[in-house]
Order: C-alpha cells, then sequence, then structure tokens
C-alpha cells in the first residue's frame, strides 16, 4: 500500500467536514440534485493534489475515500456488507529493460549492445521473443501509389530486419509534406504506414525518430504515448490480449542511436539519408552491408490491487426490491503527464459527481421505488474497462436480475470553439449525446418521454456499433452490454482537453450537468417503478 501524502490527507479532511448534512424532509428530487453540489464534488474529485487520480495511486485512493464519505454522510450503505469496496487485482505486463536488449554486431565480430527501451508496436503490447537478421534501410517506410513513390521498390526486405524513419519527405514546393492530408507530426501518422510494413514479410521492422524532427526517442517525440506501449495490463488471471497473425513482422519504435550504429561503418548516417531522400523527392533505400542485428524482448509481471465503490438504496417492493438499477461512473484518470497534471475534471470526475446527486436524490425520496437502485463507481476504465469488466464477472447484486444500467463518463461540457471536426463531436448548453444499441425499445421509449418533458434535448446521433468514434464500446457501459444488459451512456462529448492538463473544473458547466443528473434519475426513477420489468428484445447475445 503506497503512503499518502500529508498534504493529501489535510485537503481530505477538511473537505470532508466542509458540506453539511441535508435533512431527510427534502421531498422532490429538484431540491437535492443542483448546480451548487456538483461543483463541490468535482472540485474536490479534479484537486491538482490528486494527482490525476491514477490507477493504483494515492490520489485515486483519496477519491474513492471521498465517495464513500459523501455516501455515508447521506446514509445510503454499502452493498456487500460493511464495505463499500469492491477490491480486485489487475496484472501488469511490462518490458524488462534489464533483460531486453539490441545488439548490433559489426564485420569485424565486435558487438555493440544497447539497453535502451522498446516500444512494440506489432504484435500490440510486450510480449516474449528474440529475432535476429541482416539490415534494409527503407526510407520513410512509405508506398504511396498517387505520388509515385515507394521505398520498397528496388531493395529485398524478405526475411530481413528493415529500418526505417517516421515522417515523411517535403512537399516539391517545399510547402508541407509530400503526402497531404496527414498531421505528420503525430503519433496517429504511423498508421499510415503500417500496411505497406506488414506485407513487407521481414523478420522485424525497426522506426526511429527522423533527425530533422530533433527527437531521439519515443519517450521525447511521444511522452504520453510511450507508457501505454510497453505494457499491458489484464485482470488477474487472464492474459492481455495480444492480436498477431503468421508471417506478420514485429513492428518496434527504437532509439535514434541505434539506427547510427547500424549506419556506423557505411558511408552513410541517418541525418545524410535523409537529407538525399527531401531533396531529390524520390526514395533512397539500401542494403546495410557487414551488419546484423539481435532484439531481445523479456516480459515481467506485476500484480496490483484496486477497488470499486458500490453503495445501493432498497427498493419498497417486497418482491420487486430484489431487481436492481445500476447507475455507473468510472473514477480513475490517467494521472501526471510531462505536460503536467491531468486534473480530469469532465473524465470523470463530472460523471462520478453526477451518481452522488443522483443517489442523493434517491435517498432524499419519501417513498422509496419499487426496486433497489445500485451506485457503481469503477475504477481501471482508463486501463481497459478491467474494473466494470471485473463488476459483471463478479457481481454484487445478481446479473439476471439487472434490468439496465445508466453510464455517466464525461457530462460536464459544452461545445467551443476547437471542437468542430467529427473526430471531436460535442454538444450544446442544453444538449447531451445518449449512447445505445437498442438492446430494449422499451428503455429507448422511456428515455424519448424524458426527453419530452426536460429543457434537455437527447442525440443519439453517436449510437451504435458501426459508428466510426466506437464510442458504443468505449466505456464502463459495454461490459454490462456483453451480458444482456441494456445501457444508456450518457456523454457531452469529445472535446480536445481530452487526457490532457486543459481538462479543468473551470471549463465544466455546472447547470447543464444538472440537467443531465435530473433526466438520468427521472429514467431510473421510471424503469425501478413499473409494474413489469422492461423488455430486452435485441440482446448482445443475438447481435
Amino acid at each position: 500500500m503506497k503512503s499518502i501524502p500529508r498534504c493529501l490527507i489535510i485537503l481530505l479532511l477538511s473537505v470532508l467536514f466542509s458540506f453539511p448534512v441535508r435533512s431527510q424532509d427534502v421531498i422532490s428530487w429538484k431540491d437535492v440534485i443542483t448546480a451548487t453540489d456538483l461543483k463541490s464534488y468535482v472540485t474536490f474529485l479534479s484537486s491538482p493534489l490528486l494527482q490525476g487520480r491514477k490507477n493504483s495511486e494515492p490520489g485515486l485512493d483519496i477519491a474513492q475515500q471521498y465517495i464513500i464519505s459523501q455516501l455515508e454522510i447521506m446514509g445510503i450503505p454499502p452493498v456487500s456488507g460493511k464495505n463499500y469496496l469492491q477490491p480486485y487485482s489487475i496484472t501488469r505486463y511490462s518490458v524488462d529493460p534489464e533483460e531486453s536488449t539490441i545488439e548490433v554486431f559489426g564485420k569485424n565480430k565486435d558487438t555493440v549492445i544497447f539497453r535502451k527501451p522498446i516500444f512494440q508496436i506489432v504484435p500490440t503490447g510486450p510480449s516474449d521473443f528474440t529475432v535476429e537478421g541482416e539490415i534494409v534501410f527503407a526510407g520513410y517506410g512509405l508506398k504511396q501509389d498517387r505520388y509515385g513513390y515507394d521505398d520498397f521498390e528496388n531493395i529485398v526486405t524478405e526475411d530481413k530486419i528493415v529500418l526505417v524513419m517516421m515522417g515523411c519527405p517535403p512537399a516539391a514546393d517545399g510547402d508541407g509534406y509530400m503526402v497531404e492530408g496527414v498531421d505528420w507530426s503525430s503519433f496517429q501518422s504511423l498508421q499510415v504506414k503500417l500496411t505497406p510494413l506488414l506485407f513487407t514479410r521481414a523478420k522485424a521492422v525497426l522506426i526511429v525518430a527522423d533527425p530533422k524532427s530533433g527527437y531521439s526517442s519515443l519517450e521525447e517525440q511521444f511522452p504520453g504515448i510511450s507508457g501505454e506501449l510497453n505494457s499491458a495490463i489484464s485482470l488477474k488471471g487472464q492474459k492481455p490480449r495480444i492480436m498477431q497473425m503468421p508471417n506478420m513482422p514485429k513492428i518496434m519504435i527504437v532509439h535514434r542511436d541505434v539506427a547510427e550504429e547500424l549506419l556506423r561503418e557505411s558511408s552513410y548516417n541517418l541525418s545524410g539519408l535523409q537529407s538525399k531522400i527531401d531533396e531529390t523527392g524520390k526514395p533512397f533505400s539500401i542494403e546495410i552491408p557487414d551488419k546484423k542485428v539481435k532484439i531481445t524482448e523479456v516480459v515481467k509481471t506485476e500484480d496490483m490491487h484496486l477497488n470499486n465503490v458500490a453503495a445501493y438504496i432498497e427498493g419498497s417492493d417486497p418482491v420487486l426490491k430484489n431487481e436492481y438499477i445500476v447507475y455507473s461512473a468510472h473514477i480513475d484518470h490517467i494521472g501526471i503527464s510531462s505536460q503536467g497534471v491531468n486534473t480530469g475534471a469532465d473524465d470523470n470526475a463530472s460523471g462520478c459527481a453526477g451518481l452522488l446527486s443522483i443517489a442523493e436524490a434517491f435517498q432524499n425520496l419519501k417513498k422509496k421505488p419499487l426496486r433497489s437502485v445500485l451506485f457503481l463507481w469503477v475504477s481501471g476504465e482508463e486501463i481497459g474497462l478491467l474494473g466494470s469488466r471485473y463488476y459483471v464477472n463478479n457481481p454484487l447484486v445478481p446479473l439476471e436480475n439487472t434490468l439496465v444500467n445508466l453510464n455517466a463518463d464525461m457530462i460536464g461540457r459544452v461545445k467551443g470553439p476547437a471542437d468542430t471536426t467529427a473526430d471531436n463531436p460535442m454538444t450544446g448548453p442544453k444538449e447531451v449525446f445518449v449512447i445505445s444499441d437498442n438492446q430494449s425499445k422499451e428503455l429507448t421509449t422511456i428515455a424519448e418521454a424524458v426527453d419530452q418533458q426536460s429543457v434537455l434535448d437527447f442525440n443519439f446521433s453517436l449510437s451504435g456499433r458501426n459508428h466510426p468514434l466506437q464510442l458504443f464500446s468505449r466505456s464502463d457501459h459495454y461490459n454490462f452490454v456483453v451480458k444482456d444488459i441494456p445501457v444508456l451512456f450518457f456523454f457531452t462529448g469529445l472535446h480536445t482537453d481530452y487526457h490532457s492538463p486543459e481538462d479543468v473544473v473551470e471549463k465544466i458547466n455546472f447547470e447543464k450537468m444538472e440537467l443531465i443528473a435530473e433526466t438520468m434519475f427521472q429514467i431510473g426513477y421510471e424503469v425501478a417503478n413499473k409494474k413489469k420489468r422492461i423488455v430486452v428484445d435485441n440482446p448482445f447475445s443475438s447481435w
């Protein structure tokens, strides 16, 4: 167990005792769900002192204890006995830096050994392997018929180790790049290269930063991504999913020093090769004579322990109380990056705050709904939806008695000037995306009826399995989907501050959050009070 810094304990205690306990005489849920309360919850959960609520770090523990303290103040009990926490374990697989090496063999039988990080792209995640072979340099690793450009045309890549650079040659007029419509400064630009690289029939592909970029390593160029590529996480006892196909080369990013050593005894260096390609606008790919390289990757494992937080309000009907409505939100975020603390105000302090207000609204009803209502704050979402996956495989209440899941993830933002592209769909001040795949027409009808009575507009345009952004499968509701439980996922949009230090409390629209929490409450209340359970007419198992 990691120790909790003293400043965080002081902050926790000061905030825990700063909120008044509401009288149980409050009747209307509209008096309970307020922008003021939502702001107080988000402000605490997104405090920089919680250091981004990263999984297995103290800030996440404090955030969870804060949620528990609020539940205790409201008088909402835990689902399981006296403990609000549902513990589970995960295993982290990562590249062992001491045992993983790149060995370069020269023509005089001399060997240079590198123990610099290896970042594996294909297959995804780290794996134990050794691969050895002769070297060919294939420029930028591009094959673009439209531009009459092919880095692989005059070389043999089969059974070789192929060395390529990131980036792209400049346009002939010097303005921009030869291949248009691609942000060549982004990591995503590698997608343009993957298809031709996969068909090289090479043993492996080594990708290095191009000299003109000014970077030598992935950690320098893309610090937020490097931590994700050299590790994989799964629930303990489950192997991480690794996509590997026959005859597929291993594709990895290595330090530029490796490339310079491979070229050291030739008449070339990487800067000179790049300049030759850039100046002529033509490929210049060569075999690197008298050199071989051997890459050895060794994986190490580490177990970590996480928790979900769960509480419930018992239904008032002696029979129907054994059926449940589940509200969910993930409480973890991505922690600290080289750019600063990622406080995650919208992602997902907003959803956690929404659930607290909804829970308090149910608790303050004079008459509880017929069915029980469970509130679930999961961890592990940012590392693979692991907390919710653990829950549905180890439910605290029977899944066969779970009627619906209403999930809140990023419910606090309004469309800004930078949110204008198809990759950044956003909603206005009185609009929210509601994402589903129509597992239950009856649930959709209930949601639409609530929508008609509210000033908030529901936008279903991001729904479905076939939407290109795949948001239907990118949050915790999806683990309920695969168990044939119908879902509604509430989401204000994928803003340009996503997973950055700019996702801060000052940019949250709490009046909009209040409207969303109210409509989520109403939908759950309607389902919980139906005389008959809703029909699931389009379950996942039939897809």
